[in-house]
């Protein structure tokens, strides 16, 4: 097994994901063209496209609430939010939203419970 830092690896285990499974998305704060913050993400839009790995706003809330409906509808999202500070501002649509949906929905969603 290579050696490699954190980043390598998770950034391995993203494009692994991509082209596996053409459901699977990347977005999130500066994550496309940029490769986000620590370039976690860098090259994954020059290989999968701007449709598969793509900037969000600035708005974790809207990033976290995007995910959950894109996973509502069977894709396979995978957000970025830059630090973990800011993941509280989209903890209220976690706890509200994704812990709730399948009761909401009674079940009926593409998505796979």
């Amino acid at each position: 097994m290579p050696s490699m830092t954190m980043i390598e690896a998770i950034r391995d285990a993203l494009d692994t994901a991509m082209g596996a499974d053409d459901r699977v998305v990347v977005f999130g704060e500066d994550v496309g063209y940029f490769g986000g913050v620590f370039r976690v993400t860098a090259g994954l839009q020059r290989k999968y496209g701007k449709t598969r790995c793509f900037d969000a706003p600035i708005n974790e809330s809207g990033i976290v609430g995007a995910g959950i409906g894109m996973a509502a509808y069977g894709l396979r999202p995978v957000v970025e939010i830059q630090f973990a500070d800011y993941v509280y501002p989209g903890y209220d649509q976690i706890v509200s939203e994704a812990a709730r949906l399948r009761y909401r929905s009674a079940g009926n969603s593409p998505a796979r419970w």
